[in-house]
């Protein structure tokens, strides 16, 4: 009985502290470069925030490379396919 109590109190406190270690996880919104972790500290991410813009013009489908972090095109217009939707 006493070796049980012993066991289990030490798995508490081996929990408890593994438990306080883990670092704040965060995630970036598509239209969000800033963020704040659990503490209220505001950071940034070390690469710039890209991502591809969809278009359908005359049954054609095109991209194009857009970087959010400074709100500039990366590039030109890419062919991608015909549209059958």
């Amino acid at each position: 009985m006493k070796i049980k109590k012993i066991i289990s109190i030490a798995t508490l406190a081996l929990t408890l502290s593994v438990c306080s270690l883990q670092p704040a996880i965060t995630t970036f919104a598509s239209n969000q470069v800033n963020s704040v972790d659990r503490y209220g500290e505001t950071f940034s991410p070390r690469s710039d925030v890209k991502r591809w813009i969809y278009k359908v013009e005359n049954g054609k489908i095109y991209k194009r490379l857009y970087n959010a972090s400074i709100d500039t095109w990366e590039g030109d217009w890419i062919y991608v396919g015909e549209y059958t939707g």
